[in-house]
């Protein structure tokens, strides 16, 4: 009996606890996933951009195990301020910092401790994600069947919904139709050409796990299963395959020449044979204003023949000299070294790239699917295809050396605001009057320009006050460019 009363009474302790374990347990639950979910943050603002979780050394060495390798107070210390810790002689920090090409890492005094432990504690608990399981060949990237094509073609529109019930256009986005404007997202062309490359973009992960904020943002609520993924994949194999249409221009100049052309015919044909018009200065009219539009729409497709003024094509990369030449003031020397040197400026290679963009993984419109394109360009060993813009005729010579460097003439002088541009368009019609005109009005700095020392009689005219311009120097000769 006394038994029993001992069994009952365990029992009931155990039910009258095990609310409060429950509560206490999902309390200690919520804590660790708010700190995992705050020092996943702190560390993607502070920390990302020099550091990964694995062994991969980026800026700074691989942080995976690093709570293995030092006392947790010490890291605090060192992630507060490292210069600090060095100027103390702590011997890790010093080895830590000369192992590490001696690149200062930036203090973070605005962290408190509750950051900092949130911080380590997210480091330490990291994990990375597991690959995403489907049900369907997410390796087969040609041969789908009409039907698989046509339902993804809908899905992408967002003609179809999806199985979750919601709806999504695509396109809104991602463009099927070629423009002469640069949108920083990626277009349907990039995502199938991304996907289809060897190490691409894995469709199915970046589906279900955005990676960039604004992916995340408009695909919040969103859940696609297996087969809409595949379905969309082979949507966009055919788009990979064929590319992008062009937006169709109305040929207005086309159409009024065609029709001032039929009228002049008919005009002509009235007045010989018909005589259904009684009055012959009607047809009189019609012939020279016909032959006066004719002969100005011959002479202006003439004049542009072989100029490309106002050509703006997209390139492989969306590239912005906007925010580079622009907002962070890199200078146009910087990526087209060789202008000061050569006849011509040069496109940077990927490996220049590479020296801010092993560091700067994302942008801030296009997340990190333009950035990964120029990985996968070093990776493949493969140059970047970029479209040239401004190009002279073969029979004109030019030389960037003898403008840059002799000259002294601005980038923008010939370039237009290209700090202003996100995508680089031709300004100029490069024509030969412009160049000549150019080479008639623009003033040598021949008293502050060092090339010109040797030129005697053109520092006398410069010092008797009178203006020196590019064709005193025979800059308007012939054989100055035609050679």
């Amino acid at each position: 009996m006394h038994l029993q009363a001992s069994n009952k009474q365990k029992l009931i302790a155990i039910k009258l606890a095990a609310p409060i374990i429950f509560m206490m347990a999902g309390v200690f639950i919520s804590s660790v996933s708010h700190a995992q979910n705050k020092g996943k943050e702190i560390f993607e603002k502070n920390c990302a951009i020099c550091h990964k979780l694995t062994e991969e050394k980026l800026v700074g060495p691989g942080l995976k195990d690093v709570t293995k390798r030092r006392e947790k107070a010490w890291m605090k210390k060192f992630i507060t301020s490292s210069q600090d810790l060095i100027k103390s002689g702590d011997k890790v920090a010093v080895q830590v910092f000369n192992e590490n090409g001696k690149i200062p890492m930036p203090d973070h005094k605005s962290l408190t401790e509750d950051d900092l432990n949130q911080l380590i504690t997210y480091i330490e608990t990291y994990k990375p994600a597991e690959a995403v399981k489907v049900s369907v060949d997410i390796t087969k990237k040609t041969d789908f069947w009409r039907d698989e094509i046509v339902r993804g073609e809908r899905l992408f529109s967002g003609v179809l919904p999806f199985e979750k019930g919601t709806t999504l256009n695509c396109v809104s986005c991602h463009a099927v139709i070629a423009t002469d404007s640069l949108n920083f997202n990626p277009s349907a062309y990039d995502l199938a050409k991304a996907w289809q490359e060897p190490n691409g973009t894995n469709l199915y992960q970046v589906l279900r796990e955005p990676t960039s904020t604004k992916m995340a943002e408009v695909h919040k609520g969103l859940q696609l299963s297996d087969k809409e993924i595949y379905d969309i994949s082979a949507y966009l194999s055919v788009i990979g395959k064929t590319g992008m249409e062009w937006e169709k221009i109305f040929p207005a100049r086309l159409l009024l020449f065609l029709f001032l052309g039929l009228l002049m015919a008919l005009a002509l044909a009235d007045l010989i044979w018909f005589k259904k018009v009684k009055y012959r200065v009607i047809h009189v009219l019609i012939i020279i204003t016909g032959l006066g539009v004719h002969g100005t729409l011959a002479v202006q497709e003439g004049i542009k023949l072989g100029r490309t003024k106002d050509y703006m094509p997209d390139q492989p990369i969306k590239f912005s000299h906007k925010v580079h030449a622009g907002q962070n003031k890199i200078d146009c020397k910087y990526c087209h070294s060789i202008a000061t040197e050569s006849k011509s400026a040069g496109f940077p290679s990927a490996s220049l790239c590479m020296n801010c963009h092993k560091v700067v993984v994302a942008g801030t419109r296009s997340g990190k699917f333009e950035i990964k394109k120029i990985y996968r360009a070093v990776e493949s060993g493969k140059p970047i295809e970029w479209v040239r813009v401004h190009k002279l005729p073969d029979h004109a010579f030019f030389s960037h050396a003898q403008h840059v460097s002799a000259g002294q003439i601005q980038c923008q002088t010939c370039h237009g605001p290209v700090e202003t541009m996100d995508l680089i368009k031709q300004v100029s019609d490069l024509s030969m009057g412009w160049c000549v005109n150019c080479h008639r009005q623009t003033e040598i700095k021949a008293t502050t320009n060092k090339y010109y020392e040797s030129f005697k009689a053109i520092q006398d005219d410069a010092k008797a006050g009178k203006k020196i311009t590019a064709e005193r120097l025979g800059g308007i000769d012939c054989a100055k460019c035609h050679y």
